[in-house]
């Protein structure tokens, strides 16, 4: 995650058209922090919603079967 805030940075802090190299002051650090946070949170809502989704697709069933001879029974 931190890859993807540093180049938002990266592209932020990009050279003009002048050729003047710009620096990231204090709003577009804000900007990018929040750019941050809005993937973070995307990322955790698809992770939450498809483990939900795995969750609920589990069965458990409502009785189990009695086996027809116990473990350890001679055959």
């Amino acid at each position: 995650m931190m890859i993807l805030a540093a180049a938002a940075i990266q592209s932020v802090a990009c050279a003009s058209p002048l050729g003047e190299e710009k620096t990231c002051d204090s709003k577009c650090q804000n900007r990018a922090k929040t750019g941050e946070v809005v993937i973070v949170s995307i990322v955790l809502v698809i992770a939450l919603i498809s483990g939900l989704a795995c969750l609920s697709s589990l069965g458990t069933p409502s009785k189990f079967h009695q086996p027809s001879r116990g473990r350890g029974a001679a055959s």
